[in-house]
């Protein structure tokens, strides 16, 4: 009996051991306690810009910080091209064109005969062929509509008709209850080859401000450049190898002729993004905007002014963010930040400092202080490299977000402070029993 009781003792060392050992490997998350700090509620402010609807969020998080008839399906006129230009995107990302793959021009595409007053468009007729990137710079640049035509039916699945493209991609990005016709944003009745036969001719494209802002956000994630768009005042293609075509941009016209006469007491920059103009959707602008901090917006105003206004909609969208920064502060919490030591049991040196990968701002009311909170670490980790992600933490904050915004754009990345070697194994065994 003696001896089975034995074989039982050593038995049980044996799987406690092979036990210890298994836990020195393991990579499961151990989430910290969630430290005593009070949450603060944060919600959007009522905007009281003379607009139909109208949106400010934080751009690279995605909190809504201002509001007006935000979730109001209105018409877009050519904000859809922020759409038809997330359908590229799509394509280079995956790799099925090329930013240098040729574009055939169609009839559908080809707009010559129009008067480009009334509906924008560039030099090109049906037998030219234009790169991606030609078309889609034109497309933001100067609001070619047959730019537009020509990459949504050029980027449609075989099978497939434009406009059930379109719904795909509203679809991909959660747009419930949009409603979408051609990649232009023009009237139906106003689409040329490219009109519903089946709809009526005064339907158009509709979605709310929120979500022009979640497509706006999508195409920046996907192509950063947009940043830059206000800067292009010239945009160029080619009507053949040695024919090249220069213009002017609608950028031109903001940065030297409206700008100079807009309020613009906090020297905010418009970087981009896009334009609507159409008698149903009135003056309109989806923004990237920028203050004098280095903190990032995407605005949406619909319906500010007369759609042939050049001036009122770029005029609202400074209020907005000016409202914003008026009723709201920001806390910024800044790359290699130091949050705190976190013991690991595997390395030689336990205590190790975990420090911020990233800087994001988050938003609060004026006079609000706002901490991090829980902070969740791999602690398993058997080595480390210095900088290494290591987990996340969050901001002690009750706020709204744009729909479907990701859990790590609410969040913190965290890293490794220093690079952290292994223990050997008897010294890893002894902490993981104690």
């Amino acid at each position: 009996m003696k001896r089975n009781q034995t074989k039982l003792i050593i038995a049980g060392v044996v799987i406690l051991l092979i036990g210890a050992i298994v836990g020195l490997s393991t990579t499961k998350k151990d989430v910290s306690k969630p430290t005593n700090v009070k949450h603060v509620t944060d919600k959007p402010i009522n905007l009281s810009v003379n607009a139909t609807s109208a949106v400010v969020i934080d751009a690279k998080t995605g909190q809504v910080l201002g509001v007006k008839n935000a979730d109001k399906q209105v018409s877009i006129a050519s904000q859809t091209k922020m759409l038809t230009a997330y359908g590229v995107l799509q394509g280079i990302k995956s790799g099925k064109i090329k930013w240098t793959t040729k574009v055939p021009i169609t009839s559908k595409s080809d707009l010559s005969d129009q008067d480009s007053h009334l509906f924008s468009h560039i030099a090109v007729k049906a037998g030219d062929k234009l790169s991606v990137k030609e078309l889609y710079d034109v497309m933001f640049a100067n609001s070619a509509n047959d730019a537009a035509f020509a990459l949504g039916e050029f980027m449609t699945p075989k099978g497939k008709t434009t406009q059930q493209a379109l719904q795909m991609w509203a679809k991909s990005l959660h747009l419930t209850g949009s409603q979408w016709y051609n990649s232009a944003g023009q009237v139906n009745g106003d689409a040329f080859e490219n009109q519903i036969k089946s709809a009526p001719k005064t339907a158009a494209n509709h979605a709310t401000a929120k979500q022009l802002a979640m497509i706006a956000k999508a195409d920046l994630a996907l192509d950063p450049t947009l940043r830059k768009l206000s800067e292009k005042l010239t945009v160029s293609y080619h009507l053949t190898p040695s024919y090249v075509v220069t213009d002017k941009t609608d950028y031109w016209q903001l940065m030297t002729q409206t700008m100079p006469k807009l309020s613009n007491p906090n020297k905010l920059v418009i970087e981009g993004l896009k334009t609507g103009s159409t008698p149903e959707s009135g003056a309109a602008f989806t923004g990237i905007i920028k203050d004098q901090n280095g903190h990032e917006f995407i605005t949406v105003v619909n319906g500010a002014g007369d759609y042939m206004d050049e001036k009122t909609r770029y005029q609202a969208t400074l209020d907005v963010v000016n409202e914003v920064l008026a009723k709201k502060q920001g806390h910024t919490f800044t790359s290699n930040q130091t949050i705190q030591n976190i013991k690991f049991k595997a390395l030689k040196k336990t205590e190790v400092p975990v420090k911020l990968a990233e800087t994001k701002t988050f938003w609060t009311s004026k006079k609000t202080q706002l901490k991090l909170s829980n902070l969740s670490v791999n602690t398993k980790l058997a080595k480390l490299n210095k900088n290494q992600t290591i987990g996340y933490i969050s901001p002690a904050l009750d706020a709204q977000y744009l729909p479907y915004t990701s859990k790590t754009d609410k969040q913190l990345i965290v890293k490794s402070g220093v690079k952290g070697t292994q223990a050997n194994w008897f010294v890893r065994l002894w902490r993981n029993l104690f």
